[in-house]
């Protein structure tokens, strides 16, 4: 009996231990990764056939391609059209100083094709047209040059006085896509007009005299705002900030126009109080009482009218 147990005690020690593994069905797919891989692939593709696309062009089309890119502010967002600055040609320079620069304002112009024109004709028009673009370039050339001559001449009134050395490192010189932007900002000691009127100081109308005989050899319009802070008048009902912000900017209007400008060159003359500040984060910070002055770009559509007004 007792060997029969032993037996028994034995076998069931050596029973094997099954480990029984299961094995899941693979999916059909594994999450969105291979979408990512192929839309890589897709983009890779379209970026090839767009280069190939461009080695086939000739030189023109490489270069306005080129252009594009180099400075894409130019062209048009929804037409591709380029709306650089153009002719100098059509507008002769005008003079500099008080009494001079007076001269014809722009004309606007209509480009129009007539029916059955034959190839001369059409060829004479592509010309034309090229002539339209070459001469773009040149003219926002031409306002680059005069942002540093602006420069230049602001740099050397430094050394005048005190206060037109403070009132210099106030203005604001820059190329925008919209044209060259000059702005009279005050600062907490430094201020272009009498605290809270509309008269310049001596000093602010030198500079805007130096600026007109600048921004009058330009055939460019030229449009001026006037910025206030949000700090009320007291008696607002009276006098408040629409009334200052337009003052203000009337009032470098006079001084253009009797220093360089010509006649008509400014279009606009606006106050916008302080609905658009210069610093939005203080509407109360000095800043953003300021004078803007906008010498705007001339579009190429306007060029080409021009050139159709010609024919």
């Amino acid at each position: 009996m007792a060997e029969e147990n032993e037996i028994q005690s034995q076998s069931s020690s050596e029973q094997p231990i099954i480990i029984k593994k299961i094995k899941k069905a693979a999916h059909g797919h594994h999450g969105g990764a291979w979408k990512v891989a192929y839309s890589d692939f897709v983009t890779a593709m379209m970026a090839f056939f767009i280069v190939m696309w461009i080695l086939a062009q000739g030189e023109e089309t490489k270069a306005g391609v080129a252009e594009y890119f180099n400075d894409p502010s130019q062209f048009d967002i929804f037409t591709g059209q380029k709306t650089s600055p153009i002719d100098m040609h059509e507008f002769p320079a005008k003079g500099g100083g008080k009494g001079e620069g007076k001269g014809s304002e722009p004309k606007s112009f209509t480009w129009s094709f007539s029916e059955g024109e034959d190839q001369d004709t059409t060829l004479k028009i592509e010309q034309s047209l090229m002539q339209a673009m070459q001469d773009s370039v040149a003219a926002a050339e031409k306002v680059q040059q005069v942002s540093n001559d602006i420069r230049q001449t602001v740099s050397e009134l430094r050394g005048k006085s005190l206060e037109m050395q403070d009132l210099v490192s106030s203005l604001s010189i820059e190329i925008a896509p919209e044209g060259l932007q000059i702005e009279l900002i005050e600062s907490q000691d430094n201020h272009f007009f009498e605290i809270g009127s509309a008269k310049l100081k001596p000093a602010a109308v030198q500079i805007l005299s130096q600026l007109a005989k600048k921004i009058g050899m330009l055939p460019n319009p030229i449009e001026i705002a006037g910025h206030t802070d949000s700090r009320k008048y007291s008696s607002p009902s009276i006098y408040s900030n629409w009334e200052l912000s337009t003052d203000r900017a009337n009032a470098a209007r006079k001084v253009l126009e009797q220093n360089g400008t010509w006649n008509g060159q400014i279009i606009t003359v606006a106050g916008y109080a302080d609905k658009k500040l210069k610093n939005e984060s203080n509407p109360f910070d000095v800043s953003n009482r300021r004078v803007s002055i906008l010498v705007k770009h001339i579009s190429s559509e306007q060029f080409i009218n021009n050139m159709g007004n010609e024919r």
